[in-house]
């Protein structure tokens, strides 16, 4: 079997009608599926077949992705990549670096920075993300490198197998060993930046569960478990609550001597393997400056 960047294979665990059953039981996207047929860069047992005829019980299913050509800026910057497949790669962002380009940054992003990178490699493919990070946040975030890798691991987004934890330094003594907040989202009107939070039947429908990891007199650390992934929604959701992060300058008033940037990492994630199905669970530590000022806290409460 051919397993690469450019190509998926499967084994036909049984007997199939038709094509089209195989491809909905792999959770392979019906739009790479009408491409590839249509280019005839489907095969099965490395020969192209009528998609209205049969597949057998141990057959093997090769959808071939072609090569793709990119363009970007020319801009590099250190990438730290956690895992890399040949579907993904896993990568621990930097604070102070946009993730795609805006009417004001239209060269220094990561996205441009990973089309570099793969142009280095001699990789001809796109850059997709699967979840995004503000500009001021940091941590863990996956980039698919294929079409067939992107669908799945966004369908495990919308249906929940996809989880996103982050750690957040918020003002206040964060009382909850644990409390859920759902708050729809929408763009507040007369700043086109932030959101805001709106009544149940406007904007989006935004979850976050909350827990306590430390407890102090004036700041707190907090986990916060994103279900659903709307803009700014950790950011918001904790402000709703009374406790806004720590540096975030849209969502909290107060401002902090030496912080460049709102306190807030994404420290784990977890997902399964979009080819074995296998789970895969990744996990950094919190970027140093949360680490230094969690330090300078002096009356932490047990937890």
């Amino acid at each position: 079997m051919i397993n690469d960047e450019y190509n998926v294979s499967f084994v036909a665990k049984r007997s199939y009608d038709k094509m089209s059953e195989m491809i909905d039981e792999f959770k392979i996207s019906k739009r790479l599926f009408r491409r590839s047929y249509l280019n005839k860069d489907i095969y099965v047992n490395e020969e192209f077949r009528r998609k209205d005829l049969p597949i057998i019980k141990g057959e093997v299913l090769r959808i071939h992705m072609p090569e793709e050509e990119t363009q970007a800026d020319d801009f590099s910057s250190d990438i730290d990549i956690v895992d890399e497949t040949i579907d993904y790669i896993v990568i621990n962002k930097e604070k102070n670096i946009l993730v795609h380009e805006t009417k004001n940054n239209q060269g220094s992003t990561l996205y441009n920075a990973l089309i570099n990178l793969f142009q280095s490699r001699g990789l001809k493919r796109r850059v997709r993300l699967v979840n995004r990070l503000d500009m001021n946040t940091t941590g863990l975030m996956v980039v698919a490198k294929n079409p067939f890798a992107h669908y799945n691991l966004m369908q495990q987004m919308e249906d929940g197998r996809f989880r996103k934890k982050y750690h957040a330094v918020v003002d206040g003594s964060f009382p909850y060993d644990e409390i859920v907040v759902r708050k729809n989202i929408k763009t507040d009107e007369s700043d086109h930046i932030k959101k805001m939070i709106c009544d149940d039947g406007d904007g989006d429908y935004a979850k976050t569960i909350f827990k306590k990891v430390i407890r102090g007199e004036k700041y707190s650390i907090v986990e916060a478990e994103l279900i659903t992934g709307r803009t700014h929604q950790i950011r918001l959701h904790l402000a709703y609550l009374g406790f806004p992060i720590v540096g975030d300058t849209l969502y909290n008033d107060k401002t902090y001597d030496g912080l460049d940037r709102q306190l807030l990492h994404s420290f784990e994630i977890s997902f399964n393997d979009p080819r074995t199905n296998e789970e895969r669970h990744y996990e950094v530590s919190d970027h140093a400056d949360i680490i230094n000022f969690s330090k300078k806290l002096s009356n932490f409460l047990a937890f």
